[in-house]
């Protein structure tokens, strides 16, 4: 124990008292009865983590079935070949995307035929929905399952925000491929944009004392989106390939000549316009978590500008991840099986370095700027640099 807590620290965890705010409508209004209700059927005997890692054993579980199936995550790249069109048999306008080629990287091919037939079938998203809607009560009736049974602690946070961390990556991998948009700068997006809001509320609740979720959080609202997302893929008759299709066919509004006619260049397909979405409610949730960091440090008379530099370790990661991804010519998204491996590598570092901050919390120890991960992440980089 030594190792990761100083001895000096240990007498801190007994001290530790949990502190959180959730101003989730949907967390109070529906799903707090709910989870209120299911723990009521869990055994005493059985312990609060036993159910985090059951929740994250179906998210696994997830996970095999799209490395089984798409380990490249080549079923998204049919888009590539010459003549591929998104729209539905109904569709009249042709769907417009923010990035060239979809978002692949220019000397990116369709996979060959045997490979694009690997596509997954409706029903496996059906069970991704709801294997991650089970993930989330059993995440969130571990902790009272903790004070039901005596056992609530600040070792049984650590162990449910590492399992949180390990299946932010593992979801935005699946979501991509939900999504369509496969190995593309679209999935770094994506990645980024999941990693720095699960590490933004981390390094919030440091600077804070409380874990807040706001009233579009992660935890809640976020995963049932994804969840919704994997329940329209599976019902769609086009499959994953629904998401390519406009915001304006998808609604109807193409068939009004006026709307047609004015706003065709805004028939986003609906992927892009999702991970757009995503990347404004990032800003937004930066923006949250900063103010009550600087209200936290004001409140103390401390500074407020100090806790800024407690980001380097998520921006040294996020560098990293890019770097190793578009070095060479982006070889690593050109060659799926090795995105998902670095994706895969860089979750772990991730989940690392937030467990790191999370003992910092819990023992009042000083805030971790630098750890071995983040030395093997530089290093991947700057070798695979140095390879171009």
């Amino acid at each position: 124990m030594g190792v990761y807590i100083p001895e000096k620290r240990l007498k801190n965890l007994h001290t530790y008292a949990y502190s959180g705010a959730d101003d989730s409508i949907i967390s109070k209004a529906i799903l707090g009865p709910y989870w209120n209700w299911l723990v009521t059927l869990v055994p005493t005997s059985i312990a609060p983590n036993t159910l985090t890692v059951s929740g994250l054993a179906l998210v696994f579980l997830n996970f095999i079935t799209l490395v089984y199936v798409d380990p490249g995550l080549d079923c998204a790249g049919a888009k590539l070949r010459p003549g591929y069109d998104a729209r539905g048999p109904s569709d009249i306008l042709a769907p417009v995307h923010v990035l060239p080629r979809f978002g692949y990287p220019k000397d990116a091919v369709a996979a060959d035929e045997g490979n694009e037939g690997r596509c997954l079938m409706p029903w496996v998203f059906l069970t991704w929905s709801l294997c991650l809607f089970a993930y989330q009560s059993l995440d969130s009736i571990d902790g009272k399952q903790a004070r039901r049974t005596g056992m609530a602690g600040p070792l049984g946070e650590l162990f449910d925000h590492g399992c949180d961390a390990i299946n932010t990556t593992l979801e935005c991998l699946l979501a991509c491929a939900a999504l369509n948009v496969g190995k593309s700068y679209w999935s770094i997006a994506a990645l980024v944009a999941t990693l720095s809001n699960f590490y933004l509320t981390t390094w919030e609740e440091f600077h804070t004392g409380t874990l807040y979720l706001s009233a579009f959080s992660g935890p809640v609202e976020g995963i049932l989106m994804i969840c919704l997302v994997y329940l329209i893929t599976g019902l769609a008759p086009q499959g994953a390939r629904f998401w390519d299709r406009g915001i304006l066919s998808v609604t109807g509004l193409e068939t009004i000549p006026s709307i047609a006619k004015s706003y065709s260049r805004y028939n986003f397909a609906l992927n892009d316009a999702f991970l757009t979405f995503g990347a404004v409610g990032l800003f937004a949730n930066v923006v949250a978590s900063y103010s009550n960091v600087v209200k936290a440090r004001r409140a103390n008379k401390r500074d407020p500008i100090s806790p800024l530099l407690g980001l380097a370790p998520l921006v040294i990661l996020l560098v990293c991840l890019w770097t190793w991804s578009t070095a060479r010519g982006a070889a690593v998204l050109r060659d799926g099986q090795a995105y998902v491996a670095l994706v895969c590598a860089f979750g772990l570092m991730f989940a690392y370095t937030v467990g790191l901050l999370i003992v910092a919390h819990v023992t009042k120890a000083p805030f971790p700027y630098f750890n071995v991960a983040l030395g093997w992440a530089i290093l991947g980089a700057l070798d695979s640099a140095a390879e171009q």
